[in-house]
């Protein structure tokens, strides 16, 4: 009797085990989960410092009336790596919408300092976008006000950094791809975002104009504003209810070299180039 039940197990065990490995088959060709993949880089001549921390982030940037969303994020140690330096950012495929955009920014920081960001946007994942960036990030307005090598040599004194976002005076330059219109003397357009507060100011051509913003790191949102009620000439008009629709719809910006771009998603609405006031605020 015991030799029977013994050849019935036997032959329930032979039954399950090939269950069992198409179970475990079938475990291991599970789809693992999907990630945004590249580097992140500068270009001054410096070396990470012991403790730097990389922060790397996947954002839902489709709303032009409302700050950017995070997705995912991934903070990591340097660990005495210099750039470039790799990353992956894992995300659920469930957190994607393929009528919505999404960007990666990224940021170096030691001890909460921050050392540098990125400063345009970066599109990922919808849209024909790819899953692999390689961002170039830009020195904070914060951070080390003179460029090392990697060895800690000097850097050409010589070589200014490119014009803080806020406390600038930026000048108009292109609206919507087209040059802006002539001004009425001196008015000319321009924007200036306040260094301390988040408040900015400026002129359309034809009024002046004043707001609030919001930035983190690379995004960049303002908020309906107030203007003058004078009346003025065409096209300058036309201008003015351009340029306040274009400052609502931003939600990103960069700087290469003195020019601002103003971005909603990946379209450039306005460019800027840093200047000097040509009239005294009235």
């Amino acid at each position: 009797m015991a030799r029977a039940s013994a050849v019935i197990a036997f032959v329930m065990i032979s039954v399950c085990l090939p269950l069992i490995c198409l179970a475990q088959a079938a475990s291991s060709s599970a789809p693992s989960s999907p990630m945004i993949t590249g580097t992140v880089t500068y270009l001054v001549r410096m070396a990470l410092p012991p403790g730097a921390a990389i922060d790397v982030r996947l954002e839902d940037v489709s709303r032009a009336d409302a700050p950017a969303t995070i997705v995912a994020e991934n903070i990591f140690a340097s660990a005495g790596k210099q750039v470039p330096i790799p990353f992956q950012l894992p995300y659920s495929a469930n957190d994607i919408q393929a009528s919505h955009r999404y960007s990666v920014r990224a940021q170096i920081t030691v001890e909460d300092k921050l050392l540098f960001t990125t400063t345009q946007a970066y599109p990922v994942i919808t849209g024909g976008a790819p899953t692999s960036v390689n961002l170039v990030l830009q020195p904070a307005s914060s951070g080390p006000a003179a460029s090392k090598s990697a060895s800690g040599a000097q850097a050409d004194a010589g070589k200014a950094g490119p014009p803080a976002l806020r406390g600038t005076y930026w000048k108009l330059t292109e609206l919507n791809g087209q040059p802006p219109a002539s001004p009425m003397g001196k008015n000319v357009a321009h924007l200036t975002l306040d260094e301390s507060e988040s408040r900015d100011a400026g002129s359309t051509g034809c009024n002046r104009m004043t707001g609030a913003f919001e930035v983190v790191a690379d995004s960049l949102h303002f908020k309906a504003g107030v203007t003058t009620m004078m009346a003025c000439p065409e096209p300058l008009m036309t201008q003015e209810q351009s340029f306040t629709k274009a400052l609502l719809s931003v939600t990103s910006y960069r700087i290469n070299g003195k020019t601002l771009e103003l971005l909603a998603g990946d379209k450039t609405v306005a460019k800027f180039k840093a200047g000097k006031p040509t009239q005294t605020p009235q």
